[in-house]
């Protein structure tokens, strides 16, 4: 068991998901729970009482970030799907399917999904042993990205039906 890659710090993610919008409207973040879960144990990691409950957190992160991730796209998808009309569902897969989107608009996050991906398939075999090859640290990278660098894109407004009311 090499515990090399296990050690490091996590970068702080100091960005908050609900803000003020205009007028009587907030922004609230896509995934909040998701976020929630995922920052609860990333700001753990550091306070791990042994390599063992690193790796869990290390999963809860990936985990989350990951669902996160997916409901971003998920957002992003339909706002295009309500602009553009395509028929075919190959083609609208193939023009603004969840992968393409992405990779256009968020060629950094796809990169760092692919350490969370590694490490849950990795974990949910019980066939495979050691954690030498899996870069931890790239699924907080991930997380990091997603949850402080994207904090804009996970922003959406939430206008009040009535005047005065917030939601």
């Amino acid at each position: 068991m090499s515990a090399n890659n296990l050690q490091f710090i996590p970068k702080l993610i100091d960005t908050v998901c609900i803000r003020a919008g205009d007028g009587s409207s907030v922004q609230i973040a896509i995934g909040t729970i998701q976020r929630i879960a995922a920052l609860r144990s990333y700001n753990n990691y550091d306070n791990s009482r042994d390599w063992m409950e690193k790796l869990s957190n290390a999963y809860v992160v990936a985990l989350a970030t990951r669902s996160a991730d997916q409901l971003l796209m998920q957002h992003i998808q339909n706002e295009l799907n309500a602009h553009f009309f395509i028929a075919c569902r190959d083609c609208r897969n193939a023009s603004i399917g969840l992968p393409i989107i992405r990779e256009k608009l968020f060629p950094t996050l796809k990169l760092l999904r692919e350490h969370a991906n590694s490490l849950i398939h990795h974990l949910d075999d019980p066939v495979n042993r050691g954690i030498a090859d899996l870069n931890v640290e790239g699924v907080f990278d991930y997380c990091h990205h997603l949850f402080q660098d994207n904090i804009d894109a996970l922003l959406k407004s939430r206008g009040s039906e009535k005047p005065g009311v917030t939601h």
